[in-house]
């Protein structure tokens, strides 16, 4: 059980790290492209539906799958 946690956090913090790459590097720029393609029309799907996907899977997704792999943690570590 306690590498269940482990493996968790350790997937949480992966996750935390991406959307914080996400949110300075990737999502400014796509927020740029969009507003500038309302111009034309053609500007498609909003980007702070891509950022509620990322948000989601690394915040609630990825500390599961890591609860889940945990065992793994246990057969490398123990």
């Amino acid at each position: 059980m306690m590498y269940n946690l482990f493996g968790a956090l350790v997937f949480l913090v992966i996750g935390i790290i991406d959307v914080m790459f996400m949110q300075r590097m990737v999502y400014p720029q796509m927020r740029r492209r969009h507003e500038a393609a309302k111009v034309t029309g053609s500007q498609g799907r909003d980007p702070a539906l891509f950022m509620n996907g990322i948000r989601f899977f690394s915040l609630v997704v990825l500390p599961v799958v890591g609860f889940m792999l945990g065992g793994t943690f246990e057969a490398m570590f123990g």
